[in-house]
C-alpha cells in the first residue's frame, strides 16, 4: 500500500503545539493548588474548633480511663468476681478436652473440604484414603 504525501499545510507537522499545552498545565496546576487551599482552608472554618474540641476530649478520655481502672481493680477485687472467675476456670478445664476434640475435627473437615475444592477445580477428583 502507496504512503500518501503529507500536506504542506497539515497543523500537526508545520506549527508546534507546545504553547498550547503550557497554558493547559499552567491553569490546571492553579485549579489544583486552588482546590487543595480551598478543601483545607476556604471551605472548613470549623477545622480549628475540632482540633480544640479533639484535645479537651482527649483530656477528658485520660480522666476517664484512670476512674476506670480504679473501678477495674474494685470489681477484680471483690469476693463474687473472684467466685465467678473459679468457677469459669474450672468449667474451662472441664471443658478443654471436648474443645479440643471438636478443634481437631474441624481441622479435619477443612482439610478434606480443601481437598475436594482443589480437585474439583481440575476435574481429577479421586477418592481420599
Amino acid at each position: 500500500m502507496a504512503e500518501k504525501p503529507v500536506p504542506e499545510n497539515d497543523p500537526l507537522v508545520s506549527k508546534t503545539l507546545a504553547p498550547h499545552y503550557v497554558i493547559a498545565i499552567v491553569v490546571l496546576m492553579a485549579t489544583l493548588f486552588w482546590a487543595l487551599w480551598d478543601e483545607d482552608f476556604g471551605q472548613r472554618p470549623w477545622k480549628s474548633f475540632q482540633h480544640e474540641w479533639k484535645d479537651r476530649y482527649l483530656t477528658f478520655l485520660n480522666g476517664a480511663r484512670s476512674k476506670s481502672n480504679a473501678s477495674q481493680g474494685d470489681v477484680e477485687n471483690s469476693s463474687e468476681y473472684q467466685k465467678l472467675k473459679k468457677t469459669y476456670d474450672s468449667m474451662l478445664q472441664e471443658s478443654s478436652p471436648r474443645i479440643r476434640e471438636i478443634n481437631e475435627k474441624l481441622h479435619d473437615l477443612s482439610t478434606r473440604i480443601l481437598a475436594v475444592q482443589m480437585f474439583s477445580r481440575t476435574g481429577e477428583l479421586t477418592s481420599a484414603p
